[in-house]
Parts: C-alpha cells; structure tokens; sequence
C-alpha cells in the first residue's frame, strides 16, 4: 500500500467515525493536506503553517533558529510562498510572547528612539555615519538600527527622514596631551 493509499484509507475511517463535527473536519483537512503535498518536495502555504504551529506546539515559540530544521520550511521556501523574509513571517504570525528577548531596544517605541537619536546627533555634531557610531553614547542604538526601526535602508534616508544634517568637517578638532609623571 503506498502512502497516498494509506491516507485515502484513513479519511475514510474517520468520516465514518463517530466523532465530533468540528475535530472530525480538523483530521481530515491534516490528512488530506498530506495527501495533496506528496512527495513533500515542497512547501505550500498551508504546510508552512502546518509545520510552524507543530514547532510552537512542541518549542513553545518560533524562534529564528527554528528555520534551519530539517522539520520546517528554509528562508527561500517563505520568502517564494509568502513574499517576505522568515523574520517578517515570525513577525506577522508567531509573534513572540516576550518581545525583550527580539531586541535590546524594546523600552522604548521608535519615535522615542528617534529623538534620542536627535538628540545625540546634536551632542556630538556628527559627521557622518562612521562618526556617529564610534562617538556615540554605547547605551544608544548605532544608526544602522535607529534605520531599521524606520524602514530606511540608507544613513541619508534616516538623516532626511529626520531633518538632519551633518555637521561640516571644519568643527574644531580637540587635541589631547598625555604628559607622564615624573618619576
């Protein structure tokens, strides 16, 4: 008997059993989502989910590192199905329970982030991206995740997006003489 058989038989069996409506619907639907996915070759929308609910049902949340599983679909396989990145899919349908485990930048909400961004820009009177991640307050996240938390791919999109501007290369620069006590 081969597989295909096996699960034709097997939605046989339990539409003949005396079950509840709703679970009998349930069983079914899995069976016969199996059924249409043979071989298992690829994934279809409805195996991703498939896949995905059986890891938060065993993991308990669907973490990132959940996507190199034999047992679940690969980045390649979601962004081709669902037109976004394995992050964003988690996102949008698994969101994680506890978001200070997603990012160090949970505390606050973006526009909070963006005028503390504004903030240092100023304090500093950067010069351009290198400079403000090297010169930056450590407790403050680099350009390239205030960028992020926007949407912006670029230093000039966040500084337009911002209405900043870099401060000219002509700021006076601050020289620093270490003399050695006298032994």
């Amino acid at each position: 008997m081969t597989r295909k058989d096996a699960l034709r038989e097997a939605i046989q069996i339990v539409s003949n059993a005396r079950i509840g409506k709703q679970r009998k619907a349930d069983i079914i639907a899995g069976l016969e989502l199996c059924q249409r996915e043979l071989p298992f070759s690829h994934w279809s929308k409805e195996a991703i989910f498939d896949a995905c609910d059986t890891w938060v049902s065993d993991h308990g949340e669907l973490h990132m590192w959940a996507f190199v599983s034999p047992q679940m679909p690969s980045h390649p396989a979601i962004k081709n199905r669902f037109g976004m990145t394995a992050r964003e899919f988690r996102d949008k349908y698994y969101p994680m329970k506890d978001v200070s485990t997603r990012s160090p930048y949970y505390k606050h909400s973006t526009s909070e982030w963006n005028d503390l961004f504004v903030l240092e820009f100023n304090r500093i009177r950067c010069t351009g991206q290198e400079d403000y991640n090297r010169r930056r307050n450590c407790e403050l996240p680099t350009w390239n995740t205030i960028a992020a938390m926007n949407g912006c791919k670029s230093w000039n999109q966040i500084l337009a997006l911002l209405a900043l501007q870099t401060y000219g290369k002509d700021r006076p620069e601050v020289k620093v003489r270490i003399i050695p006590p006298d032994e």
